[in-house]
C-alpha cells in the first residue's frame, strides 16, 4: 500500500472495533462506504460510538502484530538492533539490514506506510468531527484532541527516523501526492502547535469507549500530550519549556515512580499512556512474548541483549535483576529484556504496553535543568537511581559530567523502549562516533557504517508516486 496513492483506489475501509465497547480484542470490522478520495466516510462521524472507534481502532492497529509499537517489526526492536542494545539472530532482510546498519529502500516501507496511514486517519477524524452536526460536544472535543496528539506523535517519530518529512494535513490525494518534504524546524513547529492545542482539548481524566471516566490509561489524555511535549522541547533544546512540561507531570499526584516490577503492569501509577493488547488471546504484549527466551534465539524469538547493554549496568542496579532475564543452554547464557513478564499465550491480561511513563519525565527534567546549570538536576537523577536501589550520584558535578551521567541513566532505564537509545545518540551527536570505524559497533555487528546511516531511506514506491519527496542522500 502506497502512502499517497492508495487513497484514490480505496472505496471502503475496515474500521476495527466499531462494534466494540472496550479496548480488548475485536475480530469484527465494519465496511463503511466512502468517497473515492477519502479513507473514513462521513457516516462514521454521525454517531458518537463509531466516531470514537475510529481513534480507538487506530490504537489497536498500532499495537497489532507487525506494526510500530512492539514486537518483531516495531520501532523499539528495529532501532534497538540498529543501535547497540539487541543482537539479531533472524536472517530476514529487514532484520539483518537494521542490525548491520545497511538499509535499503525496502525496510523503510514498514514504518513509512504505517506512519502516514495513521496521520491520514487522524486528519480524517479532524475533518469528520468538524463537519459532524450530531456528535456530543464532549466527544467532538476529545476526538479533536486525540487526533492532534496522534498526528504529532507520528510526525515526531517519522521526523526523527527519516530526517525530513512532508506535513500532511489533508485527506485529498490530489494535494498529498504533490507534497514536498518540509524542513525539520517547520515540522517541529507543527508538532508543537498540535500538542499545545491537544493539551487544551484533552481532559485530565482517562476516558473509555463511551467517553466516560475510567481507570484504564489506554486513550490519550492531557498528561499524554504533556509528556510528548516535554520530550519535543528536549529535542529542540528548549530547556526551559522541557523543564516546565516535565514538572507539570512530576507534580501531578496521580502519577508516581513505582517499584520496578510494577512499572509495566496495566494501569500502573507510573504509566502515562499504555496500549491494551489488540490480541490478548495471543499475548499481553509482543515484547513480552518475543523478547522472553525459552530456547536458543532463532526464527521466532530472535533477539538477545548485547554485552554492551548488559555491562552498562552498575553493580547493585536492581534493573539488572528485575528487568533482565537469562536463558542458559550448555555453557552459553543469553540475556534478554524482561520488562514485560507475561509471555504466556492466552493468559490473563496483567500488562499493557507502555508508551509514556513518569521516569522519562524525571530524566527529561534532569537534563533540562543540567543544561541550565540548575543543581536540582541531581535530585531528579537520584530519584531514578534510588528506585533502582543505587546510591545517589557522587561523581563530578560540572555540567559535562552530570549530562553524561544522565545519558548513562537513560540508557539503563529506557532500554528497548521506543528507540530511545538510538534517538538519544542521534540528538546528542554521539551516534557516528560510536558506530563508525573498524572498532565501532557496526563493524562488530558485521556491517559498514556511513554517516548517512543515521536516517532511514524513503520507500522507492513512494518516490515513484511523488518524485517531489526525493530520496535521502546515498540511498
Amino acid at each position: 500500500m502506497r502512502l499517497f496513492s492508495y487513497i484514490r483506489y480505496k472505496k471502503t475501509v475496515s474500521l476495527m472495533m466499531l462494534s466494540c465497547i472496550g479496548f480488548s480484542a475485536c475480530r469484527q470490522a465494519v465496511e463503511v462506504p466512502v468517497p473515492t478520495n477519502s479513507l473514513v466516510g462521513s457516516a462514521v462521524f454521525s454517531d458518537n460510538k463509531t466516531a470514537i472507534a475510529v481513534m480507538t481502532g487506530l490504537y489497536n492497529t498500532m499495537h497489532s502484530p507487525a506494526n510500530i509499537s512492539d514486537g518483531t517489526w516495531s520501532i523499539g526492536k528495529f532501532m534497538a538492533t540498529a543501535a547497540d542494545e539487541l543482537h539479531n539472530y533472524f536472517i530476514g532482510v529487514a532484520s539483518t539490514q537494521f542490525y548491520k546498519n545497511e538499509l535499503s529502500s525496502n525496510p523503510g516501507t514498514y514504518f513509512w506506510e504505517n506512519f502516514f496511514k495513521f496521520i491520514y486517519i487522524a486528519n480524517s477524524t479532524l475533518e469528520g468531527v468538524e463537519n459532524s452536526g450530531s456528535l456530543k460536544p464532549s466527544v467532538q472535543q476529545q476526538l479533536k484532541g486525540e487526533a492532534r496528539f496522534m498526528r504529532a506523535f507520528i510526525n515526531f517519530y517519522a521526523l526523527n527516523l527519516y530526517g525530513t518529512i512532508p506535513i500532511v494535513t489533508s485527506t485529498d490525494y490530489r494535494i498529498n501526492n504533490t507534497l514536498s518534504r518540509s524542513p525539520q524546524q517547520e515540522v517541529y513547529k507543527f508538532i508543537v502547535e498540535d500538542l499545545t492545542e491537544a493539551k487544551k482539548l484533552l481532559t485530565t481524566e482517562y476516558l473509555d469507549a463511551a467517553n466516560l471516566p475510567t481507570s484504564e490509561k489506554i486513550r490519550p489524555n492531557k498528561a499524554t500530550a504533556t509528556a510528548l511535549l516535554a520530550r519535543v522541547y528536549l529535542y529542540l533544546k528548549d530547556w526551559k519549556n522541557a523543564e516546565l512540561q516535565a514538572s507539570e507531570l512530576i507534580g501531578d499526584t496521580r502519577y508516581g515512580l513505582t517499584p520496578l516490577n510494577g512499572v509495566f503492569l496495566k494501569n500502573s501509577q507510573e504509566a502515562i499512556w499504555q496500549l491494551a493488547s489488540a490480541s490478548p488471546v495471543f499475548t499481553n504484549t509482543m515484547d513480552g512474548f518475543y523478547y522472553t527466551l525459552k530456547t536458543t534465539p532463532g526464527i521466532s524469538n530472535n533477539n538477545s541483549m548485547t554485552d554492551w547493554l548488559f555491562n552498562a549496568f552498575e553493580a547493585g542496579d536492581a534493573r539488572k535483576t528485575d528487568w533482565v532475564g537469562s536463558y542458559t543452554t550448555g555453557t552459553t547464557t543469553y540475556w534478554y529484556a524482561s520488562k514485560y513478564k507475561n509471555s504466556v499465550r492466552s493468559s490473563p491480561v496483567t500488562e499493557y504496553f507502555m508508551v509514556f511513563r513518569l521516569a522519562e519525565q524525571y530524566l527529561i527534567r534532569a537534563e533540562a535543568r543540567a543544561q541550565q546549570d540548575n543543581p536540582d538536576a541531581l535530585n531528579d537523577l537520584n530519584a531514578i537511581r534510588r528506585r533502582a536501589s543505587l546510591g545517589n550520584y557522587n561523581g563530578p558535578t560540572d555540567k559535562v559530567a552530570v549530562l553524561s551521567a544522565i545519558q548513562r541513566e537513560r540508557r539503563v532505564e529506557l532500554f528497548t523502549e521506543w528507540g530511545h537509545r538510538w534517538f538519544d545518540l542521534k540528538r546528542t551527536g554521539t551516534l557516528n562516533a560510536l558506530m563508525e570505524g573498524p572498532t565501532g559497533i557496526t563493524a562488530a555487528k558485521g556491517g559498514k557504517w556511513t554517516a548517512n546511516d543515521t536516517i532511514l531511506p524513503l520507500p522507492i514506491s513512494e518516490i515513484a508516486v511523488n518524485p517531489r519527496l526525493g530520496q535521502n542522500k546515498d540511498y
